[in-house]
Order: C-alpha cells, then structure tokens, then sequence
C-alpha cells in the first residue's frame, strides 16, 4: 500500500513540475518582435530520425517546446527567452521515455538580451521498438544556422546580431562579421 502512495505522489509531483513549463511559441514571420531591455532570440537546431514529444529548457524560465516543432528531419526553432543561462534539463522521446541532462555542461547555453542566439544542433537518433537507444548530441553548426537565418530571417537577422551561445567557443560568427557578413559577435 505504502508504494502505491508513494508512487501516486511522485507521479503527482513529475505532473506538477512539467505543468510549470510554459510553451515557447517558435516564429514563423520575419517580423522582428520588441523585445525588452532582458529579452532576446534563441535559434536551436534540431536534427531527429523520429518525431519527438518534447524538449524542457531550464534557466531565468522553465520552457517547454512541444511536438509541433520536434518533427522527424532537420528543424530550427527561433522564439524569443528572458536572456540569461539555460539548460537542456529533459528531452522526451516519446511520453513515456525521457532523458535527463543533470549538469552537463554540454548542454548549457548563453541567451543574450537583444541578440540572436544560435546555441547550437541538438541531434538525436534513436535505433530500435521495444529496447530503443538514443544517441544525443549538441554541435555547434553556426555557418548552417547562418545561412537559415539569412534564408528564412532576413529582416530579424538585418536587425539582431548573431553569436554563438552554446557550450565551448565559436570564432566562425565574429570572423564572418568581420570579413562581410550581416551578423557579428
């Protein structure tokens, strides 16, 4: 009886906790949005084999990004965060399997306020149905992530400086601003 309650509680608390996550809506114009004085852009790249059900982010706000832009392929996700330090705290595969990035520093990451920043390409792909592995990893693609935005967001990007605000160190962005290029670090 006691595990049974137990077990209630934490299920209970798990539910709790994922609710406080409030959704990050990814833009889909190239309007640039005010931002206050301690806001900025993040631009995350995902890169799966399978759709995923969603990514919590933890930082100055607990974030949680949905299925709708975790589909199976390549995918940027651009939206506006309080600036500050933020984490990859779980990303769910599916609803019931998850992974927990406890302190590691390979997937932390830097939002400047008024900036974009590209934190990196999250790819994960998993192999198997009943017994499936998961290989995770965060790269740092910033001349991709560029060409996006120089794509897909031109007006923002004309308007916003891009850096590199995931872990480790980036030269690619300044070097490009230096030399001709429409971003600078």
């Amino acid at each position: 009886m006691n595990q049974i309650i137990r077990f209630a509680a934490i299920l209970a608390v798990a539910i709790l906790v994922n609710a406080c996550a409030s959704k990050v809506t990814n833009l889909k114009k190239d309007s640039d949005i005010p931002l206050t004085e301690e806001q900025g852009y993040v631009l995350l790249g995902i890169e799966t084999n399978r759709d995923l059900y969603q990514i919590i982010l933890d930082g100055p706000s607990r974030i949680r990004l949905t299925s709708e832009d975790l589909a199976e392929g390549d995918n940027y996700i651009l939206a506006e965060l309080k600036a500050g330090e933020y984490s990859i705290d779980k990303l769910y595969i599916d609803i019931n399997r998850f992974y927990r990035f406890d302190d590691e520093d390979n997937f932390k990451f830097t939002v400047k306020p008024g900036r974009v920043s590209y934190v990196g390409h999250l790819e994960t792909v998993t192999a198997g149905y009943w017994f499936p592995r998961t290989y995770l990893q965060l790269d740092n693609r910033s001349s991709q992530a560029l060409v996006f935005m120089q794509e897909e967001f031109p007006n923002i990007l004309s308007k916003r400086k891009l850096y590199y605000g995931g872990p480790g160190e980036d030269s690619f962005l300044a070097f490009e601003a230096a030399f001709g290029g429409e971003s600078n670090e």
